[in-house]
């Protein structure tokens, strides 16, 4: 006697007599399905007959107990190896890694930017792929292979789900054949799942095989829409490209000719508004208790790329630039005039004039005692300035808007520089600008003809002084000095973290356009509440070494640099020539006014001066702004003709597309790993309770076939189509299943009690 145990307990005792089936057919008066109670106590008690085996099956025990005689093979439980096959093993083990490692890749794709917008500090591999445009190409790629992983495991598990179906569950005669083959062929689990509703009418249950399928079936559908899910999350960017060393035309050589005298550059409007490097950051501009406004030195790097383009890719630039230095301050002053109307073919205006005592404005401003005159010139006293007037009428217009130089410096090109970096803004070094705002129309300026009003009537507030013209309305009055030059110097810029320096030019240029000063005031600094670098859209200054061999006053006699003689055009035109080039010149930046100015600025110069003042009341703010605009449309004027080469290192953007929203990938994800745990669950339950499938084995699913509950209807359907079989088997269409037989120890099909 021979016992071979399976996984399991021993619940129940049957005990089935396989006898020879020719003997069994040779007796006419006993079935052979059929035994008398002592065979089957015989076959218990294990006195068998001899040339027959009594088989006593417990469950998931078999005995087999043999005479002396020829033994009948007994059929054995498969192997996971046997039951899953190598085919199936590697479709599932490999495709699952195959799936897991596309699917890391896309995730690495889609966050592989890092912290820094665009992919600065991404990996080499990441920025490549971005910067080659690859990405579409990988995309597609990639949910090729997912689809073909999860397609393969698809069918693997419908083959399983079929063997589950057919097994543990029971169908009826007329789909049998359909769920044996479907082991070993078969195109998905559609099919199937349309094969398993048909039991609808009679006999259907939600077992957990065919849940899974449906939800494997489902989300594999999903997942053949994973290309066009994830380029959806794509979008337009800029990506970092890697540093590069260039050649740039930085300087005019000593052949090239420039002369900025005969253009008119207070009077057009600026082509662009460049970005540019700053430090420090921040706004310094609030007047103290005793109404000084003191900017502080600002340094402005001067981005030395002609074309837009070049300067709305750049990402950080290292090397040599021009740099704006300036410095600002305003307080009341103590003027000794008077103010009088004034009249030019017809059109009335004011005018004050007097002299300025600089040592009192300096004591009620709290300065200490300072220099008024170095070697070449003095602080001028006199001043004589024109105040224009608003047009009678103008609903638009409630504050005009005039600055006054009473003094110029006689600086020209290829000269020293005058003003120091530690020099004080309000010595002799600098020069001063009397900053007016007037309420008064023409009209009031027309009954003020032939008076003169005293200056001394007047009251602070912050750094303004009011006068009372005794006309219902007022003038307003700061005194600012301004030290201003333009060095060659060695900088590192680099733009903030998470801004765009070129899509803040776009957007200023576009403003500009319209007259809306808005953006233009963010990116010069001289709103308050936005001071941030992100905010701003300008470059972060991390370094600037200055020329040690630059040339200041009073030291004439040395040669300047190359590089000085280009940066002392830009410094005269803005400290001599950009004064029309004489003392006491008023310069018009109001819309909309009349007066006899020397100068009038461009309308936009004239908005970008007004909104400061309307959302600041700072006059040093609004002075550094226009001179900074003013400094830049020289700069970028002149630039195209430089001819002298110095390297530096730049990083650029290119604009790509690039995964800018995650939602696609989630999704994607999403159906992947579902899809994933619906194979493996669909693989436990198989290896769980599958013992007669040997999963895409043809034969052995057709000869399962082979039983005496199908002999008859295989006899009679060679000819048939699946739906005339089902027609000829209406109302004689049992349920089975595919089990060992008792009889014969084979595995087919049975039916079911």
């Amino acid at each position: 006697m021979s016992i071979q145990r399976y996984n399991g307990e021993v619940n129940t005792c049957s005990m089935v007599l396989d006898r020879d089936i020719n003997q069994g057919q040779s007796d006419g008066n006993q079935n052979p399905d059929e035994f008398d109670a002592a065979s089957l106590k015989s076959a218990c008690s294990g006195d068998a007959l001899p040339g027959q085996s009594s088989k006593v099956r417990i469950d998931m025990l078999e005995v087999s107990i043999t005479d002396s005689g020829d033994s009948q093979h007994v059929h054995k439980t498969m192997s996971l190896h046997q039951s899953f096959g190598v085919a199936a093993c590697v479709t599932l083990i490999g495709g699952t890694a195959v799936t897991l490692l596309v699917l890391g890749f896309l995730i690495f794709l889609w966050f592989g930017e890092g912290p820094v917008t665009g992919g600065e500090q991404a990996s080499h591999v990441w920025r490549n792929i971005m910067l080659g445009e690859w990405l579409p190409q990988l995309i597609t790629l990639s949910s090729l292979v997912m689809r073909l992983m999860i397609g393969a495991q698809a069918s693997i598990c419908t083959s399983m789900c079929a063997a589950l179906i057919l097994e543990i569950r029971k169908v009826l005669k007329s789909q049998a054949p359909q769920y044996s083959v479907i082991r070993a062929l078969n195109d998905g689990p559609f099919n199937l799942i349309k094969l398993y509703l048909r039991q609808i009418p009679n006999d259907f249950s939600l077992h957990p095989e065919f849940i899974l399928l449906v939800c494997l079936c489902l989300t594999a559908l999903g997942t053949q829409f994973s290309s066009t899910i994830l380029l959806s999350d794509l979008d337009a960017a800029s990506v970092v490209q890697s540093p590069s060393t260039i050649s740039l035309k930085l300087f005019a050589g000593p052949d090239i000719n420039i002369d900025t005298s005969a253009t008119e550059y207070w009077s057009d409007q600026p082509l662009s508004f460049p970005s540019f490097g700053e430090t420090p950051p921040g706004y310094f501009a609030q007047p103290n208790q005793r109404g000084l406004s003191d900017t502080g030195v600002k340094r402005r790097a001067l981005i030395p790329f002609y074309q837009l383009n070049d300067r709305t890719t750049l990402r950080s630039y290292d090397g040599n630039a021009a740099v704006i230095s300036s410095r600002v301050a305003c307080m009341p002053p103590k003027l000794l005039g008077a103010f009088t109307g004034a009249n030019f073919s017809g059109l009335y205006y004011g005018n004050v004039a007097g002299e300025i005592s600089y040592e009192e404005t300096f004591a009620e401003a709290g300065i200490p005692s300072t220099r008024l005159c170095n070697s070449e010139r003095c602080l001028a006293s006199s001043f004589n300035c024109t105040i224009m007037s608003i047009d009678e009428g103008d609903t638009y217009v409630t504050t005009s808007h005039s600055f006054c130089v009473p003094q110029i410096i006689h600086e020209h090109k290829f000269g020293p520089s005058i003003w120091r970096l530690d020099d004080e803004p309000w010595g002799p070094e600098a020069y001063p600008i009397l900053v007016m705002n007037s309420e008064l129309y023409t009209d009031d300026w027309e009954e003020a003809m032939g008076k003169t009003i005293s200056t001394s009537n007047s009251a602070v507030e912050e750094e303004w002084k009011i006068y009372d013209l005794g006309l219902g309305k007022s003038t307003r009055i700061t005194l600012c000095f301004m030290g201003l030059n333009v060095m060659p110097s060695d900088v590192r810029l680099r733009s903030a973290e998470k801004v765009s320096v070129g899509k803040t030019e776009e957007t200023v240029n576009k403003s500009a356009q319209v007259m809306d000063t808005t953006n233009i005031q963010r990116l010069l600094g001289a709103d308050p509440a936005a001071q941030d670098f992100r905010e701003r859209g300008v470059f972060q200054v991390e370094q600037i070494i200055d020329d040690p061999n630059h040339v200041f006053f009073p030291d004439k006699d040395r040669e300047l640099s190359i590089m000085q003689n280009t940066t002392s055009i830009i410094e005269a035109y803005l400290i001599y020539n950009a004064q029309a080039m004489k003392a006491n010149t008023t310069t018009s930046v109001c819309i909309r006014c009349t007066g006899n100015a020397d100068q009038a600025a461009n309308p936009l110069y004239a908005n970008l001066f007004a909104s400061i003042l309307r959302a600041s009341n700072r006059p040093a703010a609004a002075l550094q702004s226009i001179y900074t605009v003013l400094g830049q449309f020289v700069y970028y004027d002149i630039l195209a003709v430089f001819d002298e080469p110095h390297d530096a290192v730049v990083v650029k953007t290119q604009a790509v597309r690039i995964p800018r929203r995650s939602r696609g990938i989630v999704a994607v994800v999403a159906l992947v790993l579902t899809c994933l745990c619906c194979v493996w669950a669909v693989a436990g339950l198989f290896w769980k309770h599958s013992r007669h499938t040997l999963l895409g084995e043809t034969w052995h699913a057709v000869s399962q076939l082979v039983s005496r509950e199908t002999r008859d209807v295989m006899n009679g359907s060679d000819t048939l189509r699946d739906k005339d079989v089902r027609l000829r088997l209406v109302g004689d269409d049992p349920y089975v299943r595919l089990e060992q037989s008792l009889l014969s120890g084979k595995v087919e099909i049975v039916r079911c009690n």
